[in-house]
């Protein structure tokens, strides 16, 4: 017991060092964001001595930042929605109602997610230019729904598949259809699942860049990864007001995540074990 109990405290220790070394950069990043260039290149971990809220006010208005945060939010929503609209259907007919040529195209589902997105990037942007979808949010928004189909069906199915038959056979005797056991019965008891599908969509499609840059030109469609390389050279002699569009890029995804962290990792475990 002694030996378990010091390997128990040993990982403790070894988690928590790599979550603070994990939050150094955050850290840095926040502090730098209050500072002027003296202070982030003379005292980079230091405490700003004067805090420059001015640098936030700098970026969200001279640059166009409001733009490009609006942009994302429009796009992650919608991707959030309809990939979750699309995946716990199919999780629960894959996980709950699946025969044996129904298992060959959820695989056929996975086998998507070993593609490598750059490989399939030419094709995408032709595809979409045929439909006069590139340089724009609509297109960019379908392909991330797309992309991200694969890994929310693989993670609702196997929840679904943990659920017991006797819910499915009680509400049948009572005469429920599928579609109503799926809506009143199954879907509820599946929310750490729909979670945590609609947690890596969010985060997906706030930080998307490849596509982003790949399909989207004009500059009132630019989201905030491309905003953010546009600050680079802009604002290169402010490296606050460049540190502030960074934390300002962070806050969304840092709060999805904090608020739905529990019901997210069981979903997550569920989808990935069970």
């Amino acid at each position: 017991m002694r030996t378990v109990s010091r390997w128990h405290h040993a990982l403790v220790v070894l988690v928590a060092v790599i979550a603070g070394a994990t939050m150094v950069p955050v850290v840095w990043a926040v502090f730098s964001a209050f500072k002027n260039d003296t202070e982030i290149f003379g005292e980079p971990l230091g405490l700003p001595g004067q805090w420059r809220w001015e640098n936030f006010r700098t970026v969200w208005t001279s640059g166009d930042f409001s733009t490009y945060f609006v942009n994302s939010a429009v796009i992650a929503i919608a991707v959030t929605a309809l990939t979750v609209a699309v995946t716990c259907p199919a999780g629960y007919v894959f996980g709950k109602l699946a025969t044996g040529r129904s298992n060959g195209i959820f695989y056929a589902y996975l086998l998507v997610m070993t593609l490598p997105g750059e490989a399939i990037m030419v094709p995408t942007f032709y595809q979409l230019r045929e439909m006069s979808l590139v340089d724009s949010r609509v297109g960019l928004g379908l392909i991330l729904v797309a992309g991200g189909v694969p890994l929310g069906v693989f993670i609702a199915r196997n929840f679904f598949r943990d659920l017991p038959n006797e819910l499915i056979e009680s509400a049948r005797v009572d005469g429920a259809g599928d579609w109503r056991i799926f809506r009143s019965v199954m879907l509820p008891l599946a929310k750490p699942a729909v979670l945590a599908v609609g947690v890596f969509s969010f985060l997906g499609a706030w930080n998307e860049y490849q596509l982003a840059l790949l399909l989207l030109f004009s500059q009132e469609k630019r989201t905030i990864p491309l905003g953010l390389v546009q600050f680079q050279g802009q604002y290169s002699a402010d490296s606050g007001a460049l540190f502030a569009g960074i934390v300002l890029a962070m806050i969304p995804s840092i709060l999805v995540y904090v608020v739905l962290q529990r019901s997210f990792t069981r979903g997550l475990v569920a989808g990935a074990l069970r």
